[in-house]
């Protein structure tokens, strides 16, 4: 077993920040979290009842059921440079509250993300938002930062087999601590429908405002009962992906894997229990 040496630490950390900003630099700059989102083109703002809707949109967070959920995405195959996050549902008398949990990188950089989300409903009319805290640790003697995020959600159920779906990112406009470095910010809108029971679409735009507009469209279709299939693009950054789940009434798992042009494959997974 080879032993790392400060060389290699470095060479790691100097590579995974080449890879952020090589990835980052042509993409919006939050992740969208779930496996089935990945694979179906990095697109959530307007699907329902999703496990990971506190991520990609509050006003979507699941009404029917107590969910715990995991997530792990990891770039390009690279240890250091990998996404992971968990998330719960639980249903009250007042809406549903939504807790999350989101971590990237390694042991000389991570950034971590604690989240705290509200969802209530009138009618067809949903509404969200959730807070986050967001801390940055870099190691040897690089310090530390963090800031508080404000999100908002907000989805529409058109028909029952039309959903759209709005999300804005960092309301707020927070910074890290006493920075001019901001939080990310982006404005997201979509639509989600099935033309059949079996089959669904989804498309939307996102727009950070440092990135271009991104486009992301995908496909799920269940190819026998409770088996799903799925396939997806995006453009800025240029992806295509795809991805398959099961699921039961009690328990759900989603794989999906990325192709980002040029940086390479990144495979997904992720556990949804009904609690």
């Amino acid at each position: 077993m080879i032993k790392r040496t400060p060389i290699i630490s470095l060479f790691i950390l100097t590579l995974s920040v080449a890879f952020c900003f090589a990835w980052f630099s042509k993409a919006e700059a939050q992740s969208v979290m779930g496996a089935k989102s990945i694979s179906m083109g990095q697109s959530g703002v307007a699907l329902p009842e999703s496990e990971w809707s506190i991520f990609n949109n509050s006003a979507l967070l699941s009404t029917g059921r107590n969910t715990v959920s995991f997530y792990g995405f990891r770039y390009v195959g690279i240890a250091e440079i990998t996404d992971m996050a968990a998330a719960a549902t639980v249903q009250t008398n007042v809406g549903t509250i939504g807790v999350g949990v989101h971590r990237y990188g390694f042991n000389l950089f991570h950034e971590n993300r604690f989240l705290l989300a509200y969802k209530n409903s009138e009618d067809r009319f949903h509404y969200g938002a959730s807070v986050s805290y967001v801390y940055i640790f870099q190691g040897e003697d690089y310090g530390s930062a963090d800031a508080f995020g404000l999100d908002l959600g907000l989805a529409a159920e058109i028909t029952e087999s039309l959903w759209m779906g709005v999300r804005a990112t960092n309301v707020n406009q927070p910074a890290y601590g006493d920075t001019d470095e901001n939080l990310p910010r982006e404005l997201a809108a979509g639509f989600s429908y099935k033309p059949a029971s079996s089959a669904q679409i989804t498309a939307e735009i996102v727009k950070d405002i440092n990135f271009p507009l991104s486009f992301r469209t995908g496909l799920e279709f269940e190819i026998f009962t409770s088996f799903f299939t799925r396939a997806g693009i995006s453009t800025k950054p240029s992806t295509y992906s795809f991805g398959f789940g099961y699921g039961s009434e009690r328990w759900a798992v989603n794989f999906a894997l990325q192709q980002h042009i040029p940086l390479g494959m990144s495979p997904g997974l992720d556990l949804s229990i009904q609690i």
